[in-house]
């Protein structure tokens, strides 16, 4: 700006800022005034719904899509047959370890499965001989219930090598007279991708020690940070577009919290188109549309907008000249603003704005 036009600049503003607000004010203008003024017009974009956009979210994995595999007993980890980034499948081994405590929950589970088959002969037994009435029923009671506790510790035995990792063809094969191992093999819950490893070869680790993080990455969670003042209108279901990568997906919850320190509501939206264009942890700038009001909205580019008294108005073409329009501003972005206002069937002045401040104020006339 050319130094010696900055006091002409200072007292403009000084004197629009001053001028009383008025709903409305007419500048006349002839045609041939508005092109040596370089004033040009163009319509006002009507939006059916409004935005607001830029706004800072992070994205997560759905919980429900979230798993951790952990060693079962305590052991040495033998070796680690996956890294992270890689895709698994249900059911596909992703580590071995040695632990004596298999080996040891095997031979309880053999010694509850011998007496079980004792405690079954007996009750047999001394069914036959209470039908002849050789022995009295409290024996048989007794019986029974010994037998009853031998196949609730076999049944607790064999849930305990489940627990561990074994198929059931292997607790079978085990009970068929195949040997006792320590090895244990901890397999992939569901379909996924690593996303952390947390344990390496050569580590003994305790029982439940977390080794993996399996996570399904689509669909995915954003969860965004929306100031206070710009939540009004977002609801359960407005759709939600991450620009950068064109992802998109809907609101399925709004938060009832505000963050004392930054005055924000977090938002959670589920997106389920080009969620794979998404990494989870990555920040994103996100846009959310806002529910449709019975006002009219527009976007205006940013130059069209004009404060006095910290209320924003336009210029709309008349006629005569141009007259200027109260607008409420919804939401203002780097380039354009959303703006609600009677503005249908209207040309808005996009450039040449100082010269129609100036005779706003009655200058340069």
């Amino acid at each position: 700006m050319d130094p010696a036009s900055r006091p002409l600049v200072g007292l403009l503003l000084f004197a629009l800022a001053a001028v009383p607000w008025a709903r409305s004010q007419e500048i006349a203008l002839t045609a041939d005034q508005v092109k040596a003024l370089g004033i040009t017009t163009a319509p006002p974009q009507a939006q059916a719904t409004g935005e607001v956009n830029g706004l800072a979210a992070e994205v997560m994995v759905p919980n429900n899509q979230l798993h951790v595999v952990s060693t079962p007993l305590p052991g040495l980890i033998e070796s680690v047959l996956v890294a992270v980034n890689e895709r698994v499948r249900r059911g596909q081994p992703l580590a071995r370890m040695q632990s004596t405590a298999l080996a040891e929950a095997q031979r309880s589970f053999l010694q509850a499965g011998t007496q079980t088959e004792l405690a079954r002969a007996n009750l047999d037994r001394d069914q036959k001989l209470a039908a002849e009435g050789l022995i009295a029923e409290s024996r048989l009671m007794s019986t029974q219930a010994m037998h009853v506790q031998a196949v609730a510790l076999l049944a607790e035995r064999r849930n305990a090598l489940k627990l561990a990792g074994m198929s059931d063809a292997a607790i079978t094969a085990l009970q068929s007279g195949t040997a006792i191992s320590s090895n244990v093999t901890m397999a992939a819950p569901v379909d996924g991708v690593v996303i952390e490893q947390m344990a390496q070869a050569g580590q003994r680790l305790e029982a439940f020690t977390p080794i993996y993080r399996i996570a399904r990455l689509d669909p995915l969670w954003l969860e965004i940070q929306v100031p206070l003042a710009r939540a009004a209108g977002i609801h359960d279901g407005a759709p939600v577009h991450v620009p950068s990568v064109e992802a998109k997906g809907r609101i399925i919850s709004v938060g009832r919290r505000v963050t004392p320190e930054s005055q924000t509501v977090m938002l959670r939206a589920l997106i389920s188109v080009n969620a794979s264009r998404l990494r989870p942890g990555q920040y994103v700038e996100a846009t959310v549309a806002t529910a449709a009001s019975g006002t009219p909205q527009w976007r205006v580019p940013n130059s069209a907008l004009v404060r006095r008294q910290g209320k924003p108005l336009v210029f709309v073409r008349t006629g005569q000249g141009f007259r200027t329009v109260a607008v409420v501003l919804v939401n203002e972005g780097p380039q354009s603003s959303l703006v609600s206002g009677d503005l249908v069937g209207s040309e808005i002045a996009i450039t040449g704005i100082p010269a129609l401040k100036a005779r706003l104020l009655g200058m340069g006339g």
